[in-house]
């Protein structure tokens, strides 16, 4: 499944010799590259069913701004330090996704800041979105079955709910 699409079991060709020393398998990807691989996953799903939706302008890029919670009045800057990225690339990215009516900037009365929420094309996005991420969880409980895939997410909700 995700390991198929992001880590086709070929040997890397790196000219350094340079390895992890101490490490029984510096091949395998840890932790943080297989949670990667599963935001890849979901990621590249998302973009199909959009596109299949006739969403085919949204661009994984754009799920930096499209993600959950949605921006509903909400700063530029706050989207940024969600998206771990600078205030800049954010605001190309709002300024591509209010170009095409999926989210809206208003200003704060007197000031030049501007606050961003989605529009209501923005929130059909976000609602396809939602329903084929639960999609995709469905599958994974499938295939993992259902007591192993529940633990797997009370696992991950413990570890992200603080």
């Amino acid at each position: 499944m995700v390991k198929s699409l992001y880590y086709m079991g070929t040997k890397r060709q790196s000219l350094s010799t340079q390895r992890f020393f101490g490490d029984p398998d510096p091949d395998d990807p840890l932790i943080g590259a297989r949670l990667r691989f599963c935001l890849n996953h979901v990621e590249q799903r998302l973009g199909e069913a959009l596109a299949t939706a006739g969403f085919a302008d949204i661009q994984i890029a754009h799920f930096k701004v499209l993600r959950f919670p949605p921006p509903e009045n909400e700063r530029p800057i706050d989207l940024a330090q969600r998206a771990g990225m600078s205030k800049q690339a954010m605001n190309y990215l709002l300024l591509q996704l209010e170009e095409l009516g999926y989210v809206q900037r208003i200003a704060m009365g007197d000031s030049s800041a501007r606050l961003v929420s989605l529009t209501e094309k923005g929130w059909k996005v976000a609602e396809i979105q939602r329903a084929t991420v639960h999609e995709i969880e469905r599958e994974w409980e499938r295939r993992l079955g259902a007591e192993r895939f529940q633990t797997f997410y009370a696992v991950l909700k413990e570890l992200t709910d603080g």
